[in-house]
């Protein structure tokens, strides 16, 4: 396979572990790969970091066969698309690959959200799109109940909604905890009512794992229900960010959370807001875009090696967009894919555009080694 035109993509295990007999939704997402990379003129492999922990070349990796996928030997890619999350452990290969003049995007050394929040926060502009958020302790926590009538009580290191808690004032000085209890049935939360006490349950979470105590956007609602926006903010094929798509993510009937793993569904902004009494859907798209594209020039200038952010962000009821998470590895299969179908045409453009930067870096690569054989003639 010639090196010269080919990519590597680290895929998640699960998918990684499916790639011989692809289920609808992975076939769906390798489709958008190879076909993007047929436009670019490249080969793509597959593969797991650990593929990589031997120093040897070549290696084993998936490739694409006629119909289907087989392992087979290939070079070390210069341009490696990274799709996965990582351990810590993981930060000493990536830097080898990097000193091996190897370019491998969307690459972090960590992904907790109150790094996030300060670098947002040193943005005199960005930081009134972000609510009032710190790190959780009994403290911290009473001066947001002092300020706020509704937190959110979050994991630094979360995903999908996973470990998420709210505080909500009820009448007087009463407030409830609501928290997800595995006896219970998916979509039920566990109230606690209390006045002065933290609840034990609460405290013991904080102690136990970092969480952030966040400042509640009261959400726009449709049908009732709040939603928020999955925007995919990634640089493309000249190496400038662009959004492809935002993705509306509803929360299910009588739930606050809209994330997808948590029983959210999505949609596009244009069936949410066609008919919308107060927004004015044009206006709305300018202003999450803009806040998105803002949002990536200023965390790019710490994270340089990202191209691909999925940025949560909300609408209040006055219209304001603000920030609630930024997603390093977004699930773009569960979010925009169907029974292996696009819920979007235009969605595409969140698998497409990653393979049209693979080769604007692959060009500068070459450029790169050109230079270096000039220099040494």
């Amino acid at each position: 396979m010639d090196k010269e035109n080919l990519i590597g993509i680290v895929l998640p295990v699960n998918q990684y572990n499916h790639l011989s007999k692809p289920g609808p939704k992975l076939k769906a997402i390798l489709s958008f790969y190879e076909k993007a990379a047929r436009m670019n003129d490249l080969s793509i492999c597959y593969f797991r970091f650990k593929d990589l922990k031997s120093t040897k070349e070549p290696f084993m990796a998936y490739v694409k066969r006629e119909n289907s996928y087989v392992l087979w030997e290939v070079a070390k890619p210069w341009v490696i698309y990274k799709r996965t999350g990582h351990r810590s452990s993981i930060n000493p290969l990536i830097e080898s690959l990097m000193n091996e003049g190897i370019r491998v995007f969307n690459s972090y050394r960590n992904n907790n959200k109150y790094k996030i929040y300060k670098m947002v926060r040193d943005n005199e502009e960005l930081n009134k799109h972000q609510p009032e958020t710190k790190i959780a302790s009994p403290r911290t926590i009473n001066e947001m109940m002092s300020q706020f009538n509704s937190l959110m009580i979050k994991p630094d290191n979360g995903e999908v909604g996973r470990g998420i808690m709210k505080l909500e004032k009820m009448q007087g000085d009463i407030w409830c905890l609501y928290e997800k209890s595995k006896e219970r049935k998916k979509g039920l939360w566990k109230q606690t009512f209390f006045e002065d006490e933290l609840p034990t349950t609460l405290l013991t979470k904080i102690k136990n794992r970092r969480y952030l105590v966040q400042q509640t956007i009261d959400l726009a609602t449709f049908s009732g229900n709040p939603f928020d926006m999955r925007v995919s903010t990634q640089r493309n094929h000249l190496g400038e960010w662009q959004v492809s798509a935002i993705i509306v993510k509803v929360a299910t009937d009588g739930q606050f959370l809209t994330n997808v793993g948590q029983g959210g569904t999505t949609t596009t902004i244009e069936y949410i807001l066609a008919d919308h009494p107060v927004f004015n859907l044009e206006k709305v798209k300018m202003d999450i875009c803009d806040l998105a594209l803002k949002l990536a020039n200023h965390i790019s200038l710490y994270k340089k090696d990202m191209a691909d952010f999925g940025f949560d962000i909300g609408l209040s009821k006055d219209g304001i967009p603000y920030l609630i998470e930024v997603n390093h590895v977004s699930d773009y299969g569960t979010l925009a894919l169907k029974n292996g179908k696009l819920i979007a045409n235009e969605w595409k453009d969140v698998f497409t555009t990653p393979i049209n930067y693979a080769r604007f870096l692959l060009a500068e690569v070459k450029r790169v080694e050109e230079k270096g054989r000039s220099d040494d003639s």
